[in-house]
């Protein structure tokens, strides 16, 4: 999220292509983000820069929930991942039903048992606190070189950087150094659920702070602060969702809410795509897949979290400045969406996983590697079968999309985020199912383009199961390159895409990876569905043009 001084309303009449909001939220609203509104955190606006400014972390990563927020963390994650949630056939339904769910539980059982939850947690900040100290005052005794602290009246970060006037770029004693790198290791080495989170609170603080600084301050009372906050974001966090769980079994049993039965070779529907490329309007075939399986499909977890924002945040109460609601909501998103992420790995550990149907856009979701531990975001690792759908859908129409989404439901998007996006989702789209496809679970994969009128099925571009693939619509397999060749500055349909993004020679990256890659892939005409080419690792191809629905300038290619 980036700043601008000035309101996003260009003028004129909003439209798509005029939305009345920026993709950066103007300098006065800041306060007004979630993360920092005075109900939902311990630390303000001015004091999460003062954090900021000191530590070298982001204002974001500086503050402390208040318990009362945290608790609605846990509550949102536990409505999503435990509970059955119905749906409907319009976009809304899934959020009212799943915000009315978490305002009732909260209201009705949990604030009566908020006095105790609070004072459990108080004591646990308060051992962290503690803990915290003591560790950074062992660090100090191991720094024999330590020199006094400061008396000098400086500025407020000077004294507590123990110099009235900052160097340019201030190096550490060789002792500091030590001490610091040995307390590292010991830290990393903690394996008390407890230590350990104190002490990765610890490291990234200080890691923070020297490189801002060069050195670690004589007065560390702010490291502990902010090693503290860390902690109670996290940790505390945790706790508190930990001590909710009974409270939402009573919950359910009071309301008829119904829990999500485990699963032990769970399916994973999940749905990728740019911003508003239509991922909810698959949801009748995704229904009808269930039912095909045999799973009821009120036994999925339906995990979208872009239906909480509304519950985070009220956009009506930022009178002429709604639009920009979903946006102030952006990071406390963020900050849920990774305690989701955690809490599902402890199902799986726990062996209570459900199905997942997965429905959500996140910059690094579309990104892969060889990171797939605890904190992976990819909640498909969880499923024993997976069944994966890319959304294919044009750039102009997400934009025409959105505009309609945000007179529905109040979330807006601006026009450069749009087609941002669309780079991302795209660029990253290929890397994402190669990973899925090439893998050893098994995987249905589908490629679905967006562009039909609303209530109509996507068109299938190609399909098939793990590392063989049929192709229907080649034209529309090179979308997938022509789609990230955007230009975000476009003010209107024709000015989206770059110069060349229409050639389809210039378009056969995502085709190439997937014939050198594939074990197989099948060129199937999508009326008479036969077989009119076919690409094989192993060096076999054929073509039969006269069976071929290919323009001619795309059979050439296939016969390169």
């Amino acid at each position: 999220m980036s700043v601008t001084n000035g309101p996003g309303d260009t003028g004129g009449e909003f439209g798509p292509w005029n939305p009345g909001l920026s993709s950066t939220i103007p300098q006065r609203l800041l306060p007004l983000s979630t993360m920092f509104r005075p109900e939902n955190v311990e630390t303000g606006f001015r004091q999460a820069h003062e954090l900021a400014d000191f530590s070298g972390l982001a204002p974001k990563d500086t503050i402390a929930f208040r318990a009362e927020r945290l608790i609605v963390h846990e509550l949102l994650i536990r409505v999503t991942a435990d509970l059955s949630v119905p749906d409907g056939p319009e976009y809304e339904e899934l959020g009212i039903n799943m915000r009315g769910m978490t305002a009732r539980i909260y209201e009705e059982h949990v604030r009566p048992r908020l006095g105790s939850l609070k004072s459990e947690h108080e004591s646990l900040v308060r051992r962290a606190r503690e803990f915290i100290t003591a560790e950074l005052q062992r660090l100090d005794a191991r720094d024999a070189s330590q020199e006094p602290a400061s008396t000098a009246k400086g500025g407020l970060l000077e004294r507590w950087l123990g110099r009235e006037k900052k160097p340019t770029q201030p190096t550490p004693s060789s002792n500091q150094n030590a001490a610091l790198e040995a307390a590292t290791a010991r830290w990393a080495g903690m394996q008390d659920p407890f230590e350990a989170a104190c002490a990765n609170a610890l490291s990234t603080v200080t890691s923070a702070v020297v490189r801002t600084h060069g050195r670690l301050p004589f007065d560390k009372t702010m490291i502990v602060e902010l090693a503290t906050n860390l902690f109670v974001n996290e940790y505390g966090s945790a706790q508190l969702g930990s001590a909710l769980e009974p409270i939402i079994a009573i919950a359910a049993d009071t309301e008829g809410y119904r829990f999500l039965p485990a699963q032990t070779k769970p399916f994973v529907m999940n749905v990728k795509g740019a911003s508003a490329a239509g991922k909810s309007t698959i949801r009748p075939h995704q229904r009808e897949l269930a039912k095909k399986l045999g799973v009821p499909w009120e036994d999925f977890a339906l995990v979208s979290p872009d239906y909480w924002r509304k519950h985070l945040l009220d956009y009506g109460s930022l009178g002429a400045d709604y639009k920009y609601g979903a946006m102030l909501t952006g990071h406390e998103l963020e900050i849920i969406d990774r305690k989701l992420d955690r809490y599902m790995a402890e199902k799986a550990d726990r062996g209570t996983m459900p199905h997942l149907l997965i429905d959500r856009f996140r910059f690094d979701s579309f990104r892969t590697g060889d990171n797939q531990d605890r904190g992976s975001n990819l909640l498909t690792r969880f499923g024993h079968t997976v069944f994966m759908f890319f959304m294919v859908t044009p750039p102009p129409l997400t934009v025409e999309r959105a505009w309609k989404r945000g007179l529905t439901t109040g979330r807006y998007k601006a026009v450069d985020d749009l087609l941002h996006h669309n780079i991302e989702a795209y660029t990253g789209m290929p890397a994402l199912f190669l990973s899925w496809a090439l893998s050893d679970k098994k995987v249905h994969y589908e490629f679905l383009d967006n562009d039909v009128p609303k209530g109509e099925r996507p068109r299938t571009i190609a399909s098939g199961w793990n590392r063989r693939m049929n192709v229907y619509d080649v034209e529309g397999l090179l979308n997938i390159e022509r789609f990230k060749k955007v230009d975000v500055r476009a003010s209107g349909p024709g000015e989206v895409y770059q110069e060349g993004a229409d050639n389809p020679a210039q378009n056969l990256g995502f085709l190439r990876q997937c014939v050198e890659r594939l074990d197989q892939v099948r060129f199937v005409d999508p009326k008479s569905r036969k077989r009119y080419g076919l690409i094989c690792k192993d060096g076999g191809a054929w073509l039969d043009r006269s069976l071929s629905s290919c323009p001619d300038e795309i059979s050439d290619l296939l016969e390169e």
